[in-house]
C-alpha cells in the first residue's frame, strides 16, 4: 500500500454506473432535491477500478479533486448464481 499524503478529503457514495478514460460516473442522490443525479469524477493517475464494481454500491475518496480510492460497499448477491436471498 502506498502512503497518501493529503490534508483534506471528501467522500461520495452511490452506484457506480460507468468507467471511461480516467473518469467514472456514480449515481447519487442530489443533496438539495433528493432526486437521482449522475456525478462525473476524474480518477487519480494510480487508481485502478475493477470492472466487476460497475453496478455496485461504492464509496469513493476524493482528494485534490480526483478519486484517490474506491471501495465496493455491498456486493450485488442477485447477480451471482448460487446465492440465495432469504
Amino acid at each position: 500500500m502506498v502512503p497518501v499524503d493529503f490534508k483534506e478529503a471528501s467522500f461520495i457514495q452511490g452506484k457506480l454506473i460507468r468507467i471511461a478514460k480516467k473518469k467514472m460516473e456514480i449515481l447519487v442522490d442530489d443533496e438539495e432535491t433528493g432526486e437521482p443525479a449522475i456525478a462525473t469524477l476524474r480518477l487519480a493517475d494510480d487508481v485502478t477500478v475493477d470492472l466487476d464494481a460497475v453496478g455496485e454500491e461504492v464509496k469513493a475518496v476524493i482528494a485534490d479533486g480526483k478519486v484517490a480510492r474506491i471501495t465496493v460497499l455491498a456486493p450485488n448477491s442477485a447477480a451471482r448464481p448460487g446465492k440465495v436471498s432469504t
